[in-house]
């Protein structure tokens, strides 16, 4: 009686019935969107036919179609002898019938028993009893929910059939999702959900017991979809704070993937806050941790950032650096050189991983610096997909000191909008990007280029072994881009001198050589052809490596190679900055680009030899006025762009992998060593 004056008496929307599996199994503090608007009218020992009984009454106590649904226990009929329901079909249509002529939609519901009583259940009894529901079902537009094998820990029963508060909790909570699943719940409902139904949700349904073998978390259908589809719907039906907190609550669990996603959707502010949120919440995870993992990957070893970033972190006992090298490069001159990298990484005592692009089975990091952005060389374990939110922190330095323009399309790969922190060699970019990335690149950060550290070092000592032929030698580099190609990046004059350049050198021993390759120039100059095999290719470099004053170095640490050079000659953008560390002259060779320079890279090139990479006299004229006579008469012009540009050591004051370890630190807020 106590129950119908509360039907009457109260806004009740829905009701159940049932016996006392359902007595104890349901916890109406898990439906969110009905709190103090639905009643639990089950008890011990009711039958099916009382059930019917009760739902009669209530509805005949309340307006036309107020009751919106009708959570009906059928475990009475399932687990024990309904004495009263001779005909089960009979009573099931009744009470189906009854709730449809009220407007209200009839939903059964199976409980989970413990695993070990499911498994002895009679299946053949089980297939008629969920036959009989599902013919009956058809016509009264009824929803089955079926939790019966749904696998739950021991710990959630009192007994074999009935569930405890842990476990009612737990399975009202799924069945909270089902029936927003099930379309009657509306996602303006769900989105009430507080933080302790997503948790609980989570800890028991990892994954969604009607798709065993989906290995997605059920939260990423549920929700995920939802989200993108209807933003804007959602902006309308809830206060930003409300919104913020939900989307916090669902994408910290998910993986970088959905992240980048979402960037592409929501206001720039909104983001911005969200990512902060979530990092936040990343960052008390990692910071209780007593060794936190910071994990390098690089495709190329030439993109190292070098070893001094490495050493703070290897010599702060709170870290486990580790450097990931990939050594399966299809192309035999890249796999070459990473395995010569690797023992070089190995010999200067880094702990370093070799892997396979492949590779699934890496140690999870805490923090990852992935130093290039594209999604095309990644391997599977580093992906954005693979990667979840609330267990690691993305941090990009990038793999080339860049003087080009960053067009939308290159400034917002999916990377740069998940990132924690972004580290750039010169303010120039920083502010480049804040401009044209959508998200505005809130924890971009102006650090310097740690690669370029050695050079600010009064300690450095470089040794480089050159091939002279004459003591009083020049020695001169040369470093063609890969970009040899009609589209795409052109910047590439390779495919104009490069026979030219080895002529020059073979006729001139008053000049020791380094020639430079980009990495991905083997891979570019087979595909276009313009070596007829790879054996070709090899031919060529390895003419030379035989000439007395010349040599191919390929790699990773070249401070030494630049700064005991006398100057460059290149046609690639990131050298463009970072030769200017050792005060040398450099002639740029010229063509029409399929891009624009930044400010810093106009500056650059204006203190800089400019001439046509096609030009092959021009090209000899100018090698022999600035590096064979010495003539070097924009000195002072590139010692300006220097110090207006470049000196991030006098910007910061300290070096650059000194600025990018205590910014970590200090963000991580550890306790004091």
């Amino acid at each position: 009686m106590e129950n119908m004056k509360c039907i009457e008496e109260n806004d009740i929307n829905f009701f159940a019935t049932g016996g006392s599996r359902m007595e104890l199994g349901l916890d109406l503090s898990y439906f969110p969107h009905v709190k103090g608007k639905g009643i639990n009218l089950s008890s011990k020992d009711q039958t099916l036919q009382q059930s019917y009984q009760k739902a009669k009454q209530v509805f005949e106590r309340v307006k036309p179609d107020t009751i919106k649904f009708v959570l009906i226990d059928l475990s009475t009929c399932l687990i024990h002898v309904d004495a009263d329901a001779v005909d089960l079909a009979t009573t099931l249509g009744n009470y189906f019938k009854l709730c449809f002529e009220n407007g209200a939609r009839p939903v059964g519901v199976l409980l989970p028993v413990r695993q070990k009583f499911s498994k002895t259940f009679n299946a053949e009894a089980l297939k008629i009893f969920r036959d009989t529901v599902s013919r009956v079902g058809k016509d009264y537009n009824l929803v089955f929910i079926d939790l019966f094998d749904v696998a739950l820990s021991i710990k959630c029963f009192s007994d074999k059939t009935h569930l405890n508060p842990k476990g009612a909790k737990a399975v009202s909570i799924l069945l909270s999702v089902r029936l927003y699943r099930q379309g009657i719940l509306s996602p303006k409902d769900i989105y009430t959900a507080d933080n302790d139904f997503f948790n609980v949700f989570a800890k028991y349904f990892p994954l969604d017991p009607y798709f065993p073998n989906d290995d997605k978390p059920l939260i990423h259908r549920v929700f995920c979809s939802m989200v993108y589809r209807d933003f804007k719907r959602l902006s309308k039906i809830m206060s930003k704070e409300n919104r913020m907190n939900l989307m916090v609550r669902v994408f910290y669990e998910l993986t970088y993937s959905y992240l980048a996603n979402l960037a592409d959707i929501l206001p720039k502010d909104d983001y911005n806050e969200l990512t902060t949120r979530i990092f936040n919440m990343t960052v008390e995870n990692i910071r209780r941790k007593d060794k936190i993992r910071v994990g390098f990957y690089f495709e190329f070893s030439s993109h190292w950032c070098g070893d001094d970033l490495y050493n703070l972190f290897a010599q702060d006992e709170r870290f486990e650096p580790t450097i990931f090298v990939p050594v399966d490069y299809r192309n035999e001159f890249n796999r070459d050189e990473s395995l010569s990298d690797l023992e070089k990484f190995k010999a200067r005592g880094l702990n370093v991983l070799a892997m396979k692009k492949s590779s699934l089975d890496i140690p999870k990091q805490d923090i990852l610096f992935r130093l290039r952005p594209y999604p095309e060389y990644i391997p599977p374990a580093f992906k954005l997909t693979n990667i979840k939110v609330k267990e690691t922190l993305l941090v990009n330095i990038p793999y080339s000191f860049t003087v080009v323009v960053d067009y939308r399309s290159t400034a917002n790969y999916p990377l740069f909008n998940v990132l924690w922190k972004k580290f750039f060699p010169s303010t120039v970019l920083l502010e480049r990007h804040k401009e044209v990335n959508k998200v505005g690149m809130p924890r971009g950060v102006y650090s310097g280029y740690p690669k370029l550290d050695v050079f600010f070092k009064h300690d450095s000592k470089f040794h480089f072994g050159w091939k002279m032929v004459r003591p009083d030698a020049k020695k001169i580099i040369w470093a063609p881009h890969w970009s040899i190609g009609k589209r795409g990046v052109r910047q590439a004059t390779f495919h104009w001198n490069y026979q030219f350049m080895y002529e020059f050198a073979k006729a001139h021993p008053e000049i020791s050589w380094v020639v430079k390759p980009h990495p991905l120039l083997f891979r570019s100059t087979l595909a276009l052809k313009l070596f007829s095999s790879p054996e070709a290719l090899r031919e060529y470099f390895q003419k030379w490596d035989d000439l007395p004053n010349a040599q191919v170095y390929t790699g990773t640490y070249y401070n030494d190679v630049f700064a005991t050079s006398d100057g460059m000659i290149h046609d690639c953008c990131s050298f463009t900055a970072e030769y200017q560390y050792v005060n040398k002259p450099m002639i740029f060779l010229t063509r029409e680009r399929s891009f624009k320079l930044d400010e810093l890279g106009e500056e650059i090139l204006k203190a800089s030899y400019l001439v046509n990479g096609k030009d092959l006299n021009a090209i000899a004229t100018l090698i022999q006025r600035v590096f064979i006579e010495g003539d070097d008469y924009k000195a002072t012009e590139r010692k300006a762009v220097f110090d207006k540009y470049l000196n991030y050591l006098k910007n910061n004051g300290m070096l650059a992998s000194e600025f990018i370890y205590k910014n970590i630190v200090d963000e991580l807020k550890l306790p004091p060593r």
